[in-house]
């Protein structure tokens, strides 16, 4: 509020000077007026355009916000190995992970290590008791539906239903994720449920040969998200709250801090796709048998070499030979036998090229298609 003192004017003083003393203090009193309004504008200016910058950088918390409804924390009943004898006949105890639930009636991924040893009752695979606690603390029970351990990828089914309709987490592509992208790790880590990590993409396509995972055949993401025990199986999201990976594993030691791994979301969907369907993974067929060749002389660099063709193959019948050297393979460069493991997927039925040069130095171009394997082939 605003006060004004005006002084009297006497009674000897002139109308005109009266009547000029009155309309400057009115004068004065508009603009002091006027410059109260404007600052009170401009303080309401100022803290609108604070809100507004606060709600504006807070992308991390509504990509939590969309996705965390839909993550899980789970409880899998399992039997610890006795100490003499083989088998489960040791002490009964659980192990916890995370996971997020992709369908509405119950279907929850995860991963496979943090199911694999789920007690097996009646000798019975997924008959191990595996608790689901939702977002909200609900606590629903649930089974193992399935799972392949090469991949660690497995889905756990709800057998009991809550009343009102599940939350389905949104599934994104790791295809096009860059390098220094923001992402954000959901999870349960050290039983602590509902934590929000946030890191960058540190890298597109680690290869498991890389971390020390040489028996998985696809890429990781790599991330400097903070992802602890208890966080495996759980989702890593892009801005957007999708799914884009499935937190794995993450590289200890004292020296060790900001390296973590997730299964890219593209590979793991394949594979999620064929449980769902079969509760097992037929992995892709070729009929190629191959060879790194390390080079023989100062320069040059490995080659993978055809050292089998399988009759009656995909490969045979696209006319690939014994001592063809694989180039490409899927439009990609091929230095050793894990590029092209990495590359044929979990999924068959599609066309691959594969770049030759043959054994007189003629560069060709192949189509192979992909297919189950027969009875008697097994594929790793």
């Amino acid at each position: 509020a605003l006060v004004v003192a005006v002084r009297p004017w006497s009674s000897h003083s002139s109308g005109h000077h009266a009547t000029a003393a009155t309309a400057a203090a009115a004068s004065a009193v508009a603009a002091a007026v006027a410059s109260a309004v404007a600052a009170a504008h401009d303080e309401q200016e100022s803290n609108c355009i604070s809100e507004s910058a606060t709600r504006q950088f807070q992308f991390l918390a509504d990509a939590a916000d969309k996705a965390s409804p839909s993550v899980v924390n789970l409880t899998v009943d399992v039997q610890q190995r006795g100490a003499v004898i083989g088998g489960f006949g040791g002490t009964r105890g659980a192990a916890t992970g995370s996971g997020f639930i992709i369908s509405e009636d119950g279907l929850i991924v995860t991963n496979a290590h943090v199911v694999a040893h789920s007690a097996q009752m009646g000798g019975r695979f997924g008959q191990g008791a595996v608790t689901v606690t939702m977002w909200d603390g609900t606590k629903l029970p649930a089974s193992v539906h399935s799972m392949d351990q090469q991949s660690d990828v497995a889905l756990v089914k709800l057998t009991k239903m809550p009343a009102k309709p599940l939350p389905v987490a949104s599934i994104g592509s790791s295809a096009l994720l860059r390098p220094g992208e923001w992402v954000v790790a959901l999870g349960s880590p050290l039983h602590l449920m509902n934590t929000v990590t946030a890191g960058i993409v540190s890298s597109v396509a680690r290869q498991g040969s890389e971390i020390g995972m040489t028996d998985k055949r696809h890429e990781f993401i790599q991330t400097d998200a903070a992802i602890n025990g208890g966080n495996s199986g759980g989702p890593l999201i892009n801005l957007d709250g999708e799914v884009i990976g499935i937190n794995t594993a993450k590289l200890a030691g004292q020296q060790v801090s900001g390296i973590s791994f997730a299964i890219p979301m593209d590979t793991a969907w394949q594979v999620i796709k064929q449980l769902r369907t079969n509760r097992t993974v037929v992995r892709p067929y070729l009929g190629i048998k191959f060879s790194t060749a390390l080079p023989t002389r100062r320069g040059d660099s490995s080659e993978v070499r055809v050292v089998g063709v399988s009759p009656g193959s995909p490969a045979e019948g696209a006319g690939v030979k014994i001592g063809d050297t694989i180039l490409q393979f899927d439009n990609k460069p091929v230095k050793s036998n894990r590029d092209i493991l990495e590359r044929i997927g979990y999924s068959y039925g599609r066309t691959i090229t594969i770049r030759l040069r043959r054994e007189s130095g003629e560069v060709m171009d192949l189509n192979v298609e992909t297919t189950a394997p027969p009875r008697n082939v097994r594929v790793d």
